[in-house]
């Protein structure tokens, strides 16, 4: 008996001191992942929730290699909630007022105005500073602009940060073979591309001709930039870098946005625009553009690469491709890179998770080479290797498992792995990846290259300008602001769209948005980015 008792006792000790070593690992050691059981596997698992919003392109699936190996590098089993993109908003913002959070959500920085104050997400800066996120603060020393994401000076959420990244943003994309069927210019002006799309209607009346996605509020974000306004996704406010040298403004208060309006206004009643333009969903949308029932449309202009494959197993010569930017007056062409540092959603950690030190640690080592490695590529030796410089580079033999994937080769891979931009990955490539399988696939060709040539070579395109940091109180503010304004200007867009309304009714709209707080929400904006100004030049 003693003997039995003395071997269960050594055997309990050593449990212990495996334990007690991993979970000093796990809080005190930031090479997390390298410290591991004998066998390779962590002495313990820690299941973590984590919700993020899933697209149409990119299935998500449970438990991918890239889960496991995360799982045996670092004892984080991740078990991922993917929302449908159209419900994701409405899901995250009820699980934040009852505050009902999973360990980790993906947010973007007008969630951190929102409900940061009211203690919903993990404050990061004391993490940062104490040296526990080195990975991220090497990121953040390079890239100031990030210190735009903070509010109060305190950092609520894990930024998705992208490396190598090419120019892409919002763009007109034409059936380009059809201009060429029937003699069509391409369009230099607005003016010219609704001529142009009134030509079309005309010669395939069974049409729609425009097509959109995801309703008037993604329509209105593509389009008034280039149409001289400015309009993000449920937030009026943008930066207009031709406004009195730089400033911001909210655009649907402002004279501008009628001409938006009205341009919309003749492209619906002209039978331009899809007549469901405003319930449309992406599948639909897709199905119009690669069915042959429209031929336009303004959005990420890179599916018009995708649209024209689909299209060519009917029609072997149709194709689509971008157009330089049209002038919205004489002269004068503008658009927006997307933001090629930061993709705009972040991680936050809920202020609620267990032993938030540890979960900060590991996402801190996501942003580390290793991690981003396998968190975009997979495993290496099995789905990449590295080239002469230390560069990943997907295994052929695995990319060309995928060559007649849908939707595309690479998203049905990125799928498959769990990796890159559109899964749970706060550091990840998107064109780096996407055209390294290109290439692999046969699926890079001439048309590729002309298209990516555009794009760069376009003045009309600019960099997009990140919403400057707010305090709480201006935090506050500005979210009872939004919330008044879209209540009231959510009902009106499509009436005036529409010829509900007559178009110069828009102007008691105006005043109107102006009585509700779009001056001030102005001020604010502009007053904080002033300080932000003020504060560079302080550190100079």
């Amino acid at each position: 008996m003693t003997k039995t008792w003395g071997a269960t006792a050594v055997a309990i000790l050593a449990v212990a001191v495996l334990f007690g070593c991993f979970y000093r690992l796990l809080i005190g050691d930031t090479e997390l992942p390298h410290r591991l059981g004998a066998d390779g596997f962590p002495v313990h698992e820690r299941t973590i929730k984590v919700m993020f919003s899933e697209t149409d392109n990119q299935k998500i699936r449970a438990n991918t290699p890239i889960q496991q190996e995360i799982a045996k590098r670092t004892g984080f089993r991740l078990m991922y909630t993917a929302v449908p993109t159209s419900n994701y908003n409405d899901k995250k913002k009820t699980l934040l007022a009852t505050q009902n959070a999973p360990d980790i959500m993906q947010i973007d920085k007008q969630d951190v105005n929102e409900f940061s104050s009211a203690g919903a997400f993990l404050p990061l800066m004391d993490y940062m500073n104490r040296g526990l996120m080195p990975n991220l603060k090497k990121l953040w020393d390079e890239n100031p602009d990030l210190i735009r994401l903070t509010v109060d000076g305190e950092l609520y959420g894990f930024p998705a940060i992208v490396r190598d990244e090419a120019k892409n943003g919002f763009g007109p994309v034409i059936r380009m073979d059809l201009l060429q069927k029937h003699h069509l210019p391409v369009p230099r002006s607005f003016d010219e591309l609704l001529d142009v799309l009134k030509r079309l209607k005309e010669l395939y009346p069974e049409s729609a001709p425009w097509s959109v996605r995801k309703g008037t509020s993604q329509l209105l974000a593509a389009s008034s930039y280039m149409l001289g306004s400015g309009y993000n996704v449920g937030n009026g406010i943008y930066f207009d870098k031709d406004k009195d040298g730089g400033r911001y403004v909210y655009g649907p208060a402002s004279p501008q946005f009628k001409n938006v309006l009205t341009f919309l206004n003749k492209a619906y009643t002209s039978g331009v625009l899809d007549p469901d333009y405003a319930v449309l969903t992406q599948q639909q949308w897709t199905e119009k553009l690669t069915g042959g029932e429209s031929f336009f449309f303004l959005d990420n202009s890179g599916f018009g690469l995708n649209f024209t494959r689909a299209l060519r197993t009917a029609h072997p010569e149709a194709f689509f491709q971008v157009m330089p930017i049209p002038e919205y007056a004489e002269g004068k062409a503008r658009a927006q890179f997307y933001m090629n540092t930061f993709s705009g959603k972040m991680f936050a950690v809920s202020s609620k998770v267990q032993d938030p030190e540890s979960v900060v640690k590991l996402l801190d080592w996501m942003y580390s080479e290793e991690a981003f490695r396998l968190m975009n590529f997979g495993i290496e030796g099995v789905h990449y290797t590295l080239d002469g410089n230390g560069r990943p580079v997907y295994k052929k033999d695995f990319v060309e498992t995928f060559i007649h994937a849908q939707p595309t080769p690479y998203y049905a891979l990125y799928s498959e792995l769990g990796c890159c931009q559109l899964s749970f990955t706060p550091y990840y490539s998107n064109t780096l990846s996407q055209f390294q399988i290109e290439k692999m696939t046969g699926t890079w060709d001439k048309l590729n290259e002309e298209y990516w040539s555009l794009i760069a070579s376009d003045p009309a395109y600019r960099p997009s300008v990140m919403e400057p940091p707010l305090t709480k109180r201006e935090a506050a503010r500005a979210k009872d602001i939004h919330s008044t304004l879209n209540d009231m200007l959510d009902e009106q867009f499509d009436k005036f769209i529409m010829g509900l309304k007559p178009i110069e009714g828009y102007d008691q709209v105006i005043r109107q948005a102006r009585e509700l707080g779009a001056s001030e929400l102005e001020d604010i904006y502009n007053r904080a980015a002033a300080r932000l100004n003020s504060d560079k030049e302080s550190v100079r």
